[in-house]
């Protein structure tokens, strides 16, 4: 699919760039896969939900990639019970396969790169796209694979060299994911602490993230502004909150300087906001986070609240690179308000009994194995996800290396 390019740019015109992924994906917000998990222990919200349940395992079995997003590890671990958080991610693990979005901060600066490039011409040439689908948490928080591998007295083991060690490292590694996404028992807690598990400073983090948008309420009741005026005072904090570290890095590596780019002129004032503003508008997530918080803001009655800004950050990655997202009904509303999803090729789907349609269209997509470099040596071809330690002992090979 090439989405369609209605932003404004500096240029007459500019080639769309389709970030869809390799393979046909669908990203399903947290409350989606609750009422999965809820389907599967015989207590569905709807009847319907089993029939989706279903249909969401076959399209996963048949190739289509259902990834997860470092907000559905957060908003996992802010379940309390473990049993909730495992039953939930009994269900996450096999039909995800544990594979991820990228790093939001890796996909950043490609869309930044690319869009320097399309507006000041440096880099010369546009930037090669990154890899996107990976696998595990280490991927979705910091953009790097890191799997488990086995080691001897010697150094690192060639599993494939003992028989049935791949086997059973494979599914090692797929248990650790699950443990990972699952979190820790209550029993686990002190030990992990003297390890320097501290879940609370990411929730810290995005109180200091939700602290600077309630100030900005307060700061609109006292002077409010026009619809435009408001989008393009939300880009720039957007730019200069969460993003303006990053900016200052490629502005440096490519000599870029921003106020002449732009045609900032200090005895003009705001001479360069258009310019500002088109090349902040083709870093597609930048722009679906900054739709989705304007309009927000727009609604003086609605409160911001943690769980919004996590919808935000997914969201913004979701739209640009998977093929059918499921959000939540309001994000849904905001979503088809900004075009996000005809401006992408997305498609954005604001009832949950319409998931079986849109995956059927998409399973007939699926190509071959070859297509996908994100889970090759992951899952075996008709193996299961292995979520249960007994299962894991089971496949111990009879001669294990020596310790």
């Amino acid at each position: 699919m090439q989405p369609k390019n209605v932003g404004t740019s500096m240029k007459a015109e500019v080639d769309p760039v389709d970030l869809h992924l390799p393979t046909p994906s669908v990203y399903l917000d947290q409350w989606v896969w609750i009422r999965l998990a809820q389907a599967a222990n015989g207590t569905p919200r709807e009847e319907s939900d089993r029939d989706i349940l279903a249909a969401v395992r076959d399209a996963s079995a048949a190739g289509v990639a259902f990834p997860l997003s470092t907000t559905h590890y957060i908003e996992t671990s802010k379940i309390a019970d473990p049993r909730q958080r495992a039953d939930l991610a009994q269900i996450m693990a096999p039909i995800s396969h544990c594979r991820t979005l990228r790093s939001s901060d890796v996909l950043l600066r490609h869309q930044m790169l690319n869009a320097m490039h399309l507006s000041f011409g440096r880099p010369a040439f546009r930037p090669r796209p990154p890899q996107v689908l990976g696998i595990g948490a280490i991927w979705a928080f910091t953009g790097e694979r890191a799997p488990l591998s086995l080691y001897g007295p010697a150094g690192k083991v060639d599993a494939a060299s003992i028989p049935g060690m791949q086997t059973w490292l494979r599914k090692a590694n797929q248990f650790a994911e699950f443990q990972l996404l699952a979190g820790p028992k209550d029993e686990e807690i002190d030990d992990l602490r003297r390890h320097g598990y501290r879940p609370e400073t990411t929730h810290e983090a995005f109180r200091s993230r939700l602290e600077w948008e309630e100030i900005y309420v307060g700061l609109l009741a006292d002077d409010p502004v026009s619809r435009h005026e408001l989008r393009v005072r939300v880009q720039a904090r957007e730019i200069l909150h969460e993003h303006f570290e990053l900016l200052q890095e490629q502005l440096a590596e490519y000599r870029i300087d921003l106020h002449r780019e732009i045609g900032h002129d200090p005895t003009r004032p705001r001479s360069g906001r258009p310019r500002m503003s088109a090349f902040a508008d083709q870093m597609p997530s930048v722009r679906i986070a900054v739709d989705l918080k304007t309009q927000l803001f727009r609604n003086h009655t609605k409160a911001w609240t943690v769980n919004a800004l996590h919808d935000i950050d997914a969201l913004s990655m979701a739209v640009p690179y998977c093929h059918v997202v499921v959000p939540d009904r309001e994000m849904a509303d905001l979503l088809s308000r900004s075009r996000a999803g005809q401006r992408h090729g997305t498609r954005i789907l604001s009832r949950l009994r319409d998931l079986p349609d849109g995956l059927a269209a998409l399973r007939s997509q699926v190509r071959s194995a070859d297509d996908d470099v994100s889970g090759s040596d992951w899952v075996g071809p008709n193996e299961g996800f292995c979520t249960d330690d007994e299962e894991l002992r089971a496949t111990v090979p009879i001669h294990p290396p020596a310790a």
